[in-house]
């Protein structure tokens, strides 16, 4: 626990993307379980005397879970894990903390290496590399070979990624993919048919075209992809233009040939073509969205609820496929149990609960993420939501994005993004951008 202390410092540098603000409860006391052995009956001479056996001890074994959850859907994690205190049959109780995912990164790394963390962490994916090479989090094999946890109800892409060194530390919690999202009014009115969005890229930049216009003084925008402070929408056009980001042997391929297609095809048309802003945060875009403003993005979700607040006719679409196929980001929160937990069969128990038909029914349907078990979906019950479905199909291309590595947020951050924005705000050469990247890269990684 206390070897490689600076790899944990160095997973707080990445704050997760379904971050709000809320209060922090107080934390509580974890109690022992007192155990009462079973009173003794003593013979004595000429006299028979009986002791009553001590009442058994009802003080429930609490568990204690630390996560970020904290817009409505860590309302609805409340409510499940209110049902599940109830119903469990092995005196458990879990108590939720739920605090900012940027502060949950910072309390962890001063809470793990001391052995004053939490039972159970949900996190995102991301971080089970850092905090397993740490000596953080405890290996669930067992719960998977004969526990009861089924493997294959996981949706494959976030299956691979609940291992690190081919050992289990992770279930899923919470899943998430991208759409296209477009408006159907503005499709409408630029002579688009507004129940027939794109499904190739050519056809996503001809809309995107005609999209891409100014309307009583104010600029209208065709497509667009943030680029900083967001869920990641650009490598959805690397993956489906049949790039990546690390290659099998662990070296850098950002600067492999259909990553320089892409780039420039997508950077051309926003640069020359003004199909949208050059430089955007996830807010930017969301906003633009929202307004009316910007025709086709992608995002998650989440975000369905305040696109129907705000009024918006919208629709929702695969992403669509390039050279390579269709392809979309997918991201997933992961429950871990920590290393000093001593409470593993009721950690187990729960993690089975959630991943459970009735919590997983409630998740989707009161939250609208898909499915993490994946046995659930012919659920009759799921029909109340059509988005569900949408964004749970969309799983079966989705790629989550630089998994496994313990400085993913530095790759990131200091490398990728920089470079992406490079040749979106300059004339600078694409492949001596990206050539240039992937060398960072290799150095940061030691390959």
């Amino acid at each position: 626990m206390k070897k490689s202390i600076a790899i944990l410092l160095c997973a707080i540098l990445l704050v997760s993307l379904f971050s709000a603000c809320s209060a922090k409860p107080a934390e509580a006391e974890q109690p022992e379980v007192a155990t009462t052995p079973a009173a003794e009956s003593q013979s004595q001479p000429q006299q028979e005397q009986t002791e009553e056996p001590a009442a058994a001890s009802t003080e429930k074994t609490v568990i204690t879970f630390w996560n970020g959850f904290t817009g409505t859907d860590g309302d609805v994690l409340k409510e499940i894990v209110a049902e599940y205190n109830a119903t469990n049959t092995l005196n458990v109780e879990i108590q939720v903390e739920i605090m900012s995912w940027d502060s949950l990164y910072q309390k962890l790394a001063t809470a793990l290496p001391v052995g004053e963390g939490p039972d159970i962490i949900a996190y995102n994916t991301e971080y089970i590399a850092s905090y397993a090479e740490s000596g953080a989090l405890a290996v669930i094999n067992d719960l998977y070979e004969t526990g009861g946890m089924d493997a294959k109800a996981i949706p494959a892409a976030m299956e691979e990624n609940l291992k690190y060194n081919g050992e289990y530390y992770g279930v899923p919690c919470n899943m998430a993919t991208l759409l296209l999202y477009y408006n159907k009014d503005l499709f409408a009115a630029a002579g688009l048919d507004p129940e027939a969005p794109p499904t190739t890229w050519d056809e996503l930049e001809s809309a995107a075209l005609a999209l891409t216009k100014e309307v009583d003084g104010e600029q209208q925008y065709g497509f667009g992809m943030a680029t900083n402070n967001t869920i990641q929408m650009w490598p959805i056009m690397i993956w489906a233009g049949g790039g990546d980001f690390i290659g099998e042997d662990g070296k850098s391929v950002f600067n492999s040939k259909e990553n320089v297609n892409t780039i420039t095809r997508w950077s051309k048309l926003i640069k020359e073509d003004g199909i949208a802003p050059a430089v955007m945060t996830g807010a930017d875009i969301d906003n633009l969205f929202a307004a009316g403003k910007l025709g086709m993005y992608f995002c998650g979700p989440w975000a369905t609820g305040t696109f129907d607040a705000a009024g918006i006719n919208y629709g929702l679409a695969a992403c669509p496929a390039g050279p390579a196929g269709p392809a979309t980001l997918g991201t997933g929160v992961a429950m871990v149990m920590t290393a000093d937990s001593k409470n593993k069969d009721g950690v187990y128990d729960f993690f089975k609960y959630w991943n459970s038909t009735e919590a997983q029914v409630k998740w989707s349907l009161d939250v609208g993420y898909p499915l993490t078990n994946t046995t659930v979906s012919s659920d009759s019950r799921l029909a109340a939501n059509p988005n569900i479905a949408a964004f749970s199909d969309a799983g079966e291309y989705a790629h989550f994005y630089l998994q496994q590595l313990t400085c993913f947020s530095e790759i990131d951050a200091d490398i990728i993004t920089p470079a992406i924005e490079e040749i979106l705000l300059t004339d600078a050469d694409v492949q001596e951008v990206l050539d240039r990247a992937a060398e960072q890269m290799d150095a940061l990684t030691g390959n």
